[in-house]
């Protein structure tokens, strides 16, 4: 009981962390305009202490699903199957297998409006790699269940950066249309996305930038492809084990 309350709490913390760094990121981020130098490198900085956060968190459910494998058979049955359970569960929350279900599919496409706005700066009608960051982490605030952008899956590995006029997704080059499957509660997810102040008012309609929500009733998102190395981060064994 003592290791399945530590994941769970461990679960709860990684959520809480996710929604209060997100909640930041929006805090500073309006419609989009030209920022002074020393405003963008914040910023800057900003994005990689989130993409940090990330990848501390894949490694800790990593660590997590490894501990639970090596679990002896007897110990697993003892607990009425409830490590199963939990197995189960991280291998969900990992982005290692496929998954399928009810969600959105979202379409992000540059602007048209190229040649008509005269004095508007024409990067401003692109796509960019945070109009991906912030929409995936609107998703995953919303109750997301599991992302993918261009068949890429999105896991705690995965930074978003440019790529001269491509936009990478870990080591994975993007090209528009960017389309983003989403698996939860497609109502949900689409509320959070349109609300008053949201994602589409705030980063996408000041700009012209094309985008298209649809509800399906069964997307299917690919298991993550890339490589998981770990050169220093070690199992911590409980009840003493480690010392």
């Amino acid at each position: 009981m003592g290791s399945r309350g530590s994941q769970i709490a461990l679960v709860l913390a990684t959520v809480l962390l996710g929604i209060s760094l997100v909640f930041q990121f929006r805090a500073v981020t309006g419609p989009r305009q030209e920022l002074p130098a020393r405003d963008l490198s914040e910023l800057i900085s900003r994005v990689e202490r989130l993409e940090a956060e990330m990848r501390a968190r894949g490694q800790r459910l990593e660590e997590d699903i490894g501990a639970l494998q090596r679990r002896p058979v007897a110990a697993q049955t003892q607990d009425g199957g409830g490590s199963e359970e939990e197995l189960r569960l991280l291998r969900l929350a990992s982005g290692l297998y496929p998954l399928s279900g009810p969600g959105l599919e979202i379409v992000l496409e540059d602007s048209g409006r190229e040649g008509r706005v005269g004095f508007m700066d024409p990067n401003l009608l692109l796509v960019h790699y945070d109009h991906l960051l912030f929409l995936v982490n609107e998703l995953w605030v919303a109750g997301a269940e599991a992302v993918a952008v261009n068949g890429e899956r999105v896991v705690a590995q995965t930074g978003f950066t440019c790529a001269g006029s491509l936009i990478l997704a870990g080591t994975k080059k993007l090209a528009p249309p960017y389309v983003v499957h989403a698996l939860g509660d497609p109502a949900a997810l689409r509320a959070a996305l349109t609300m008053p102040g949201g994602f589409i008012e705030a980063q996408i309609e000041p700009y012209g930038l094309g985008i298209t929500i649809k509800e399906k009733s069964d997307l299917l998102i690919p298991a993550y492809q890339g490589n998981l190395v770990f050169e220093y981060a070690r199992l911590y064994e409980e009840d003493g084990e480690n010392e």
